[in-house]
């Protein structure tokens, strides 16, 4: 018996011996690691998964820090077709607009997340002019006033200069500041206003990430868990393969928090990837376990016979992939390792959990069947007892 073989024999007369004992640790594992998600946190920010050190991201700190902000939110203001009122503005070229976009960029530059702001309407000032002639006369004049507008003139657009970052919580604010200047001033009828812009997209992507990655998580759970069913032929088997499986996943997300490992746009899909690449090691634990008692071994010599056998081969296995993602570390990019440790540690506890924690929720299952099983027995038997006195009371 090697070394590795002898040591998972001995961690298989623990697990024997001390069932509670190891089921405490486990949920004290547990729960330690379910403070380590709390810490868990979403970088939604595209530029820090990139290698801050090369020259020309060196380049673009410095540019920001002299110029301001070099990300660009979109306000676009367009006409609300749904209002019918009199005085609603029918055409974006209206002079209140300009009124409207200068009032609001006044607002907008009092804030310090904003740089600066950008619009026709400065294009425009001074502008003296009160109809839509006049407007459309000062155009003749300066050409870029009409860039602002588009073809049909019904939209026209506001350049906002801040330093957001791409981050989630700052793109987040900077649209509330907008909503809430946007009230403040007094908006003329008929227009409709939305944000856009690269900061925007991708916070909007990213939520979309996270929405998808639950969905793909719960559809992967659920694929597996019907494809072990239609193996296993049994719910039992497969519900103690599922649940050290979904335990390798929380103990993974619990220590990418611990360990400030980010979910990016790389490793947003990771709980469903765990999933596919642990869940055999949980089946190879159990189902060498069930051949075992199938052929009339005790619970104790299944034991002792599952978890040195197999432990030494998930092991080899598991480790080489661990070894393997572990290498995307050394990556040049940020974004690769993440994606790297993160994987590395996925598979890692999926192994730590079918290792320590399989085999002892297969012997709870055992237990709570047998308890069950013979609560079910001391039934009959009671009701047993009582039809035959029933039987000998008859005249």
């Amino acid at each position: 018996m090697t070394l590795l073989e002898s040591a998972l024999d001995q961690l298989a007369h623990s697990q024997k011996k001390h069932v509670k004992t190891w089921l405490l640790a486990i949920l004290l594992v547990t729960a330690v690691l379910s403070f380590g998600i709390t810490k868990l946190r979403l970088e939604s920010n595209l530029a820090n998964e990139m290698p801050q050190d090369l020259p020309i991201f060196q380049l673009n700190d410095r540019l920001a820090d002299e110029f301001g902000g070099q990300d660009t939110v979109l306000l676009v203001v367009e006409l609300d077709d749904q209002d019918n009122a009199l005085n609603s503005i029918k055409d974006i070229r209206d002079p209140r607009i300009l009124t409207f976009l200068s009032n609001l960029q006044t607002e907008l530059q009092k804030e310090s997340l904003v740089d600066e702001t950008f619009s026709a309407a400065t294009i425009a000032q001074p502008f003296p002019g009160q109809t839509i002639q006049d407007v459309i006369a000062l155009g003749k004049i300066v050409p870029d006033l009409d860039a602002f507008y588009n073809p049909a003139y019904t939209k026209t657009i506001v350049f906002i200069r801040a330093d957001v970052g791409g981050g989630e919580d700052k793109v987040l604010a900077l649209e509330n500041l907008i909503q809430q200047r946007v009230n403040d001033v007094e908006r003329p009828p008929g227009i409709s206003l939305f944000v856009t812009g690269n900061p925007s997209i991708q916070k909007l992507i990213f939520s979309f990430l996270t929405s998808d990655a639950a969905y793909t998580l719960s559809l992967t759970v659920t694929a597996i868990f019907l494809l072990l069913l239609i193996l296993e032929r049994s719910i039992t088997k497969s519900m103690l393969v599922m649940v050290p499986t979904l335990l390798g996943v929380f103990w993974a997300m619990g220590l990418m928090g611990w360990f400030d490992i980010p979910l990016s746009i790389a490793t947003v899909g990771l709980g469903a990837i765990l999933v596919g690449l642990g869940v055999e090691y949980g089946v190879f634990m159990v189902t060498r376990y069930k051949e075992q008692r199938e052929l009339g071994k005790s619970q104790s010599e299944s034991l002792y016979i599952a978890v040195p056998g197999v432990g030494t081969a998930i092991m080899g296995s598991g480790l080489t992939t661990v070894a393997g993602f572990g290498a995307l570390s050394f990556s040049f990019f940020p974004m690769m390792q993440h994606l790297g440790q993160s994987l590395a540690l996925g598979i890692l506890c999926s192994l730590s959990a079918a290792l320590f924690a399989a085999p002892v929720v297969i012997l709870l299952e055992e237990e709570l069947e047998y308890r069950w099983t013979h609560s079910q027995w001391a039934k009959l038997e009671k009701k047993a007892q009582q039809l035959a006195l029933k039987g000998f009371e008859r005249p």
